[in-house]
């Protein structure tokens, strides 16, 4: 662990009120591709997920960009994230907050803690590490949203567990003409969870996907070739119809 994420992490636990701007200044300068991206796809009235949501940076930037007519449906499954989560978006009419890990099924489950870092809680266990497992609420996106339910675009930030929530997902994807997805692609972390990333990349092609990575500004294709599994290694892709 870097001296940054061990001193974040400190924050985090001991002075929050500290740590949120400084997190948010920084998600703002090392994810402007992404936001970006996110500000020329979505428009007011959208219907957005943002699975994953830590302690809401993202859900208040997807508020603005949906506006006052549309939906964030946050999930966050890591109860002190959930906390700040709440804290953050409670004043929004347009979040909706979920206390609840997004899976490949709905019912109880548990979530692998990690005690240095907040973003990284798992819904697996780690294969290289003793972690403390906690009780928490999964949720299939197929259950949430009644068929016929307009979605447009879903963020996924899971540390690897991105394809068994996709699996989950199967239905809204697939009647959903216009649907966009905007995802962590952590192949090390997919191998992690049960998983291979060929399965995920075959599975959004499968449903007549397009799936884009996102380099610096722009969107190209996936390059297979450049793909490692390394626990170190992974990018953002952006997949379309």
């Amino acid at each position: 662990m870097s001296f940054l994420h061990w001193a974040g992490n400190k924050l985090y636990q001991h002075a929050f009120p500290i740590y949120r701007p400084l997190y948010f200044a920084y998600k703002q300068y090392s994810d402007r591709a992404e936001r970006n991206l996110l500000r020329r796809v979505l428009f007011p009235g959208a219907v957005v997920v943002d699975a994953g949501a830590n302690i809401g940076i993202y859900s208040l930037f997807l508020a603005r960009c949906v506006g006052r007519t549309g939906e964030v449906h946050s999930f966050e499954p890591a109860p002190e994230n959930f906390k700040w989560l709440y804290a953050a978006t409670r004043c929004l009419a347009n979040v909706r907050p979920n206390a609840a890990a997004v899976g490949e099924r709905s019912g109880k489950s548990q979530l692998y803690v990690s005690e240095n870092l907040n973003v990284d809680h798992r819904a697996y266990a780690p294969a290289t590490e003793s972690r403390l497992a906690i009780d928490i609420e999964m949720i299939a996106l197929d259950d949430y949203f009644k068929p016929g339910t307009a979605v447009d675009l879903i963020k996924l930030d899971l540390q690897g567990y991105e394809l068994h929530a996709l699996h989950g997902a199967k239905r809204v994807l697939s009647e959903n003409s216009e649907i966009k997805l905007l995802l962590e692609f952590w192949p090390h972390g997919l191998e992690s969870a049960g998983g291979h990333w060929r399965e995920l990349v075959q599975l959004l092609r499968g449903l007549g996907m397009r799936v884009l990575q996102l380099k610096h500004d722009s969107l190209i294709d996936l390059n297979e070739s450049e793909i490692r599994v390394s626990p170190a290694w992974y990018i953002n892709l952006f997949a379309t119809k």
